[in-house]
């Protein structure tokens, strides 16, 4: 009976979600990717060349040269002998925003943008579609 209901329900939230728009050939495609994905991580395109953007999945350029911008959430978890005495017992949840400026953007390419993080700092990586690394910015994330 359980399954019967969890069907229905699953089915219903995978149509939340609408599907990417083909990507425009007289344009460059940026995918994002979380370097180390985990529970609680997101990362979403916030704005190009200062302005927002309306779908946080993916950037869509014209060729040239352009800013990106990107929200990057990941949680800390405490170790090293600290416990709820020091409230380490919740994960602490770590923001960044990152900026990246790249001069060289070209129509009909995928480029991939990936996130990870290391001792509280966020770094993001620009890579074409060759995996060849094209740019690379590092930032400071704080708790929010």
């Amino acid at each position: 009976m359980r399954l019967r209901l969890l069907l229905p329900l699953l089915l219903l939230l995978g149509g939340c979600t609408t599907p990417l728009p083909p990507a425009d050939p007289q344009q460059a495609w940026v995918d994002l990717e979380l370097r180390e994905p985990a529970v609680g991580a997101s990362l979403l395109a916030e704005s190009q060349d200062g302005r927002r953007l309306d779908d946080g999945r993916y950037f869509q350029l014209a060729p040239g040269s352009h800013s990106l911008k990107v929200s990057y959430r990941y949680e800390l978890y405490g170790g090293g002998g600290f416990g709820p005495r020091f409230g380490w017992n919740e994960p602490l949840q770590i923001q960044c925003y990152l900026e990246l400026d790249y001069g060289d953007f070209q129509a009909g390419r995928r480029y991939r943008l990936a996130a990870e993080h290391t001792f509280g700092q966020g770094e993001i990586t620009l890579y074409d579609g060759q995996r060849e690394l094209v740019s690379s910015q590092r930032g400071i994330c704080s708790p929010f």
